[in-house]
């Protein structure tokens, strides 16, 4: 079933993600986590020692599987148009014309962590605050039918502070939020987790780690 869009304030301490930040400066606006200049192994126990940790087990069972392949560091530019992440991998054009077959949507969570402040004057991330029952197509996907689509109080947008993070599901509708008046460089780590133990075939061959234990702090 589709969830809410959680808001994590503080979920991370701002010094730790100030560290990452300075650490990955010289990364490119969409570097995967398997190329970045980070410790996964750390990122993960980060997590895992924090509030993220809980709804994260409690919709993908014990110590999920984090995608590292498909765990990136953002910038907001280029900006990402609307999407769901639970098309990973679909093949739209074998449906084209058609609904998304049942299951075609992955069950999983994006956790979306700002390292630097965004949403005034730095990119950020608006979603559709309505829940969907399955993948939209590409035509659906436009930025024209999207509007036609959905009332303008269903659009929302985060401004957030580093440390903060947003955790959603595969159906969730997003997009970069940017606006002329975002002049400010921002950076942001997008983890992507599944159920360990089962696997979606569409990822089960890329690099990942699964969520450590909490350790004591």
């Amino acid at each position: 079933m589709p969830t809410p869009l959680q808001l994590l304030p503080g979920l991370l301490p701002a010094a730790l993600c100030e560290t990452w930040r300075l650490a990955t400066a010289n990364s490119e606006s969409s570097t995967p986590l398997t190329a970045l200049p980070l410790d996964a192994a750390d990122v993960l126990q980060a997590v895992a020692n924090s509030a993220a940790a809980a709804p994260l087990v409690q919709a993908l069972g014990p110590a999920p599987w984090c995608n590292l392949a498909q765990s990136w560091l953002r910038t907001g530019r280029p900006a990402h148009h609307w999407h769901q992440d639970g098309a990973l991998r679909h093949d739209f054009i074998a449906h084209a014309g058609r609904p998304a077959p049942p299951g075609a949507a992955l069950e999983m969570r994006t956790l979306w962590i700002a390292l630097t402040p965004c949403g005034v004057d730095a990119p950020s991330l608006q979603w559709v605050n309505t829940a969907l029952p399955g993948l939209l197509s590409p035509p659906e996907l436009t930025p024209e039918a999207v509007a036609a689509r959905f009332d303008q109080a269903a659009f929302q947008h985060a401004v957030l502070q580093g440390g903060d993070a947003l955790l959603f599901d595969g159906l969730r509708l997003h997009r970069t939020h940017l606006t002329p008046a975002m002049t400010q460089p921002r950076r942001s780590l997008e983890l992507r987790f599944f159920r360990a133990e089962a696997l979606p075939a569409r990822v089960a061959t890329d690099a990942g780690l699964r969520l450590p234990v909490r350790r004591p702090q």
